[in-house]
């Protein structure tokens, strides 16, 4: 009988033990990707609110004509601009 209690308490430990685990990997996993995410739900919100919308929107937010691009100069150096939907990103 006693073995059995004492395997029990085994388990329960072994359990709590695992919870920590998988929560401190997921909590490691959100502070790492966290600006990814953050910026993922910014973009897929935004095409939400712009579906019917025909313009196009430059990297600092300011609305284009349709068919237009942005100024050569909108993205830092080194990086080119890439149209993500409505949106131009420097990428």
């Amino acid at each position: 009988m006693r073995n059995l209690r004492d395997q029990k308490g085994q388990a329960v430990i072994e359990y709590a033990f695992l919870m920590v685990l998988l929560a401190t990997i997921t909590f490691a996993i959100i502070a790492l990707a966290g600006g990814q995410l953050k910026s993922l739900y910014s973009d897929v919100a935004f095409e939400f609110a712009h579906l019917t919308d025909a313009n196009l929107y430059s990297p600092d937010g300011t609305q284009l004509a349709p068919g237009t691009s942005p100024t050569p100069g909108a993205c830092p150096p080194g990086s080119a601009l890439q149209l993500r939907g409505h949106k131009w990103h420097c990428g």
